[in-house]
């Protein structure tokens, strides 16, 4: 009768100690699930009728029209309004004069910044769970940059983040700050891993992958993108981003998988790796980027005496990153994504 008791009992303690591994297992798991999960990708399969062309920061891209009348660039989870896009390419100037009136400014294509370094926003309809994922989102960007995230009170420049419906883990967001138009809209599941991507395109940024030298670093293996996804990985030679060089751990760079049509990598390394999980988090990069583009001072008067002395005239021949200040004819400028910001007449 002992030896029946003993031995029950070391089969008990057996199996609570496996219940308790395996417990402790899928809470790694799940710790790891959630930091490196990608966001759903809608499928673009059978839908090349619905791609047009239009220009995009001066070069030709594919865009589809979505049912709220918004484009998105090459089916991506970037949405750009009809005034953002241009029939020909010479509507856009690369480097616009800077122009105290503000009339001559980056017509076809134009991506502004937000001013004074501060996103205004408005939630609508998430749930509690993607409300303190789109917290945690915010927090990442604010804790590491300059900018700023600040809920609406009657502010006519903000951004409506909402509920997409969708019963994934994804999202899509229009480009830059556009009045009271802009949105971003989130599935039933969205992550921060999603969020903070999503975010990166309200600031303005585009997919690192689309960079002009992403050739140098990565290798896109167009034999398994989707057939209709290929548009997707486009290079823009004018556009700017959020790095000053190539980031292939930026938050705004797609996953090994995305837009894989079966189930082989669509992106590696240079050197046929897969690429970093992507994770709820911006990189040094990304952080060194974002404060270029949203300096310190809000890209307002430092007032700090003269903000214009030390500053360089604008000239025709310098390439300008988002964040740059010039002088130009007495006036003080600061480089947007696509036009000149006046700042200040100069004392």
């Amino acid at each position: 009768m002992n030896t029946k008791n003993e031995k029950l009992k070391r089969q008990n303690a057996r199996k609570l100690f496996l219940l308790g591994v395996l417990a402790i297992g899928l809470t790694f798991t799940s710790c790891e699930k959630e930091e490196t999960i990608t966001e759903d990708v809608v499928s673009v399969e059978d839908q090349e009728n619905k791609f047009v062309s239009k220009y995009f920061l001066g070069e030709k891209v594919k865009v589809r029209k979505e049912a709220d009348g918004t484009y998105s660039l090459a089916g991506t989870d970037a949405r750009l309004f009809e005034d953002q896009l241009a029939d020909t390419a010479s509507s856009y100037d690369p480097n616009p004069v800077p122009d105290a009136d503000q009339t001559a400014l980056a017509l076809g294509g134009g991506v502004r910044k937000w001013t004074n370094n501060t996103v205004v926003y408005r939630i609508s309809g998430l749930s509690g769970t993607v409300r303190s994922e789109l917290q945690r989102s915010m927090v990442e960007w604010t804790s590491k940059t300059n900018v700023r995230f600040v809920e609406r009170t009657n502010e006519s420049n903000y951004v409506t983040i909402s509920s997409s419906g969708s019963n994934s883990n994804s999202g899509v967001a229009t480009l830059g700050m556009n009045g009271s138009r802009g949105f971003i809209r989130l599935g039933t599941r969205a992550t921060a891993v999603v969020i903070i991507h999503e975010l990166g395109h309200t600031l303005g940024y585009l997919h690192e992958q689309n960079r002009s030298d992403r050739d140098n670093f990565i290798i896109i293996n167009f034999d398994n993108v989707q057939d209709n996804a290929v548009d997707q990985f486009f290079k823009s030679n004018s556009a700017t981003f959020l790095t000053g060089q190539f980031d292939i751990n930026s938050t705004m760079m797609y996953g090994s998988f995305t837009f894989s049509k079966n189930g082989q990598p669509t992106i590696t390394d240079i050197n046929g790796n897969l690429l970093p999980p992507r994770r709820a988090r911006i990189s040094a990069l990304d952080i060194a980027g974002t404060n270029q583009a949203y300096p310190g001072d809000g890209g307002g008067d430092p007032g700090n005496g003269n903000a214009c002395d030390g500053v360089e005239e604008w000239s025709r021949n310098t390439r300008y990153s988002v964040g740059d200040r010039v002088t130009y004819r007495g006036n003080l400028f600061e480089r947007d994504f696509t036009r000149w910001t006046f700042i200040k007449f100069c004392n």
